[in-house]
C-alpha cells in the first residue's frame, strides 16, 4: 500500500518503516532492515535511503549514536493521519467542513455499527480534554 496525496507520498517501505518505529524507541538502520527489509526482499541500501528519505521528509529525526545514526519518529501515528486526512480534505474540498464530516459519519455508519457509539463518546472525552486544558491556563 502507498499513500500519495498533494503534499504526502510515501511508498510501501516507508510506511512499514514509521510503523515499526512507532513500536520502538528507535532503531538503527540495520535493526529496521533486519526486521522488515530482508522479509520483502529489500536490501540494506534500500532501507538507508527510504529512512533518508523520511528523515527529509520530517518524519523521522535521527542522532549519531557510535558509528551509526539511531532514528526515531518525527510523528507519532495520529499524527500522521491527521496529517494525511487533512491534505486530502484540502485536495477534495473548497466547501464547509460539513461535507467532510458528513461523509466520515457515513463512511463510520457503513463501516461498522457500534461507529457511532464510539465516535460518540470521543467527541465527549476531546471535549472534557479541551474543558480540563483550558481550566489549567485559567488558574
Amino acid at each position: 500500500m502507498s499513500v500519495r496525496t498533494g503534499k504526502i507520498a510515501l511508498g510501501p517501505l516507508e510506511i512499514s518503516i514509521l510503523r515499526y518505529l512507532w513500536r520502538k524507541e528507535g532503531a538503527e538502520v540495520k535493526t529496521v532492515f533486519r526486521e522488515l527489509g530482508s522479509s520483502d526482499a529489500n536490501s540494506l541500501n534500500t532501507v538507508q535511503s527510504a529512512m533518508e528519505r523520511l528523515f527529509r521528509k520530517g518524519l523521522l529525526s535521527r542522532e549519531k549514536v557510535s558509528h551509526a545514526y539511531v532514528y526515531r519518529a518525527e510523528v507519532n501515528r495520529m499524527q500522521m493521519i491527521s496529517r494525511v486526512i487533512d491534505d486530502i480534505l484540502q485536495s477534495f474540498t473548497t466547501d464547509s467542513k460539513d461535507s467532510y464530516l458528513l461523509a466520515f459519519l457515513d463512511h463510520a455508519v457503513e463501516s461498522d455499527t457500534q461507529a457511532l457509539d464510539m465516535l460518540e463518546q470521543m467527541i465527549k472525552d476531546k471535549r472534557e480534554a479541551a474543558a480540563a486544558k483550558s481550566g489549567e491556563g485559567n488558574g
